[in-house]
């Protein structure tokens, strides 16, 4: 299979650093020419599934406007102009938890829309945290910061109180990999 050819790109709506659509014309790999395939680009991200030294999760409840309700989530932010993946989630965790990482695995990159792009997201599990400190995420959300059983978080993911696809997605992916614990001690 042949990649599509950018013939053109404009940008048509830029409210940088957050968001910004930009109209591309496209050749398919038959010579079939799109004038308006549309691409949003939003700010990348990481997200992490913190382990305790105990097997417990490292999770926080909090309000996300974008689903308007409360919902179980993992330490996650944007990562900085500049700014390593890796180096942004030590310090994501550390702002919104205050605790650190003894080791991160990275669990890959990945783009959560296959054609109009989105958001570029780096998945994470640390292991071996502990706390250094005290929260101070600047975050707009109120949070409330909690230790878990993984089976506490199955159940929050089938019973929908995960709403955030990357959290989903984060923790889906760390069990697979056998990188979080079935239990807790």
């Amino acid at each position: 299979m042949k990649p599509w050819k950018t013939l053109e790109k404009e940008t048509v709506f830029d409210a940088s650093p957050y968001v910004s659509v930009s109209r591309q014309v496209v050749e398919l790999p038959d010579g079939a020419r799109i004038d308006d395939f549309y691409q949003v680009d939003l700010r990348p991200f990481v997200v992490v599934v913190p382990v305790l030294p105990d097997g417990r999760i490292l999770v926080i409840w909090q309000y996300k406007h974008g689903l308007g309700r409360t919902s179980l989530t993992f330490p996650a932010g944007f990562v900085e102009p500049g700014e390593a993946p890796d180096d942004a989630i030590q310090r994501e965790l550390m702002e919104e938890t205050g605790y650190a990482a003894g080791a991160i695995s990275n669990l890959g990159e990945f783009v959560d829309n296959g054609n109009q792009r989105g958001c570029t997201g780096n998945y994470y599990v640390a292991t071996g945290c502990v706390q250094l400190g005290q929260p101070n995420s600047g975050d707009l959300e109120e949070m409330e910061i909690k230790t878990v059983h993984p089976a506490e978080i199955d159940r929050a993911l089938a019973s929908g109180d995960i709403g955030i696809i990357h959290h989903a997605a984060v923790w889906a992916m760390a069990k697979t990999r056998g990188l979080v614990p079935e239990s807790a001690k």
